[in-house]
């Protein structure tokens, strides 16, 4: 099946939320949402992996999304295709870190945070900044990524300052 239309983000979120399935916007992207002045052209969703074949199903059949892999696939790493839009799903139980540190997707769901979409009002929800961080770290480094963990680590420096009680 063909979609309608290209879905965005924005749309995607908001059928997964309908929809209740577990996700965290991960990748370039989750450091647009804490004010990155980054670009990026497709969009990584780390999707709760007990919601997968759901997820796969409903994406293909409800939203006409063209899938890399069959909704029953092993391969925990799915790209869907909607129009022009490129979507990288990540169904890991748990990720390791080049650093050998493990993450899973129950921890970094509950540490998580909500970003709002001031013109849509769409919630994302992204991992903290230092789950980022980690996660920027689950390969080699790059570029992009050591760009990304330096704008991260002076975000979180910056929020830090933001919280601190005012000197009496």
């Amino acid at each position: 099946m063909r979609p309608q239309s290209e879905v965005a983000l924005l749309d995607l979120v908001r059928f997964f939320d309908r929809h209740r399935i577990r996700h965290l916007i991960i990748g370039r992207r989750a450091v647009i949402l804490y004010g990155g002045p980054v670009l990026t052209a497709d969009h990584d969703l780390w999707v709760h992996p007990l919601d997968k074949k759901r997820t796969l199903s409903l994406l293909s059949d409800g939203l006409g999304f063209e899938l890399s892999r069959p909704p029953d696939t092993r391969n925990p790493i799915v790209t869907g295709f909607s129009g022009m839009k490129k979507y990288d799903l990540f169904f890991h139980k748990k990720i390791t870190t080049i650093e050998n540190e493990q993450m899973t997707f129950e921890a970094c769901y509950e540490r998580s945070t909500l970003v709002e979409d001031q013109a849509s009002g769409v919630r994302f929800r992204v991992p903290s900044i230092d789950d980022l961080i980690r996660l920027k770290k689950i390969r080699e480094p790059n570029l992009k990524d050591e760009q990304d963990i330096e704008y991260l680590l002076k975000a979180k420096s910056l929020i830090r300052r933001t919280r601190r009680p005012p000197k009496t």
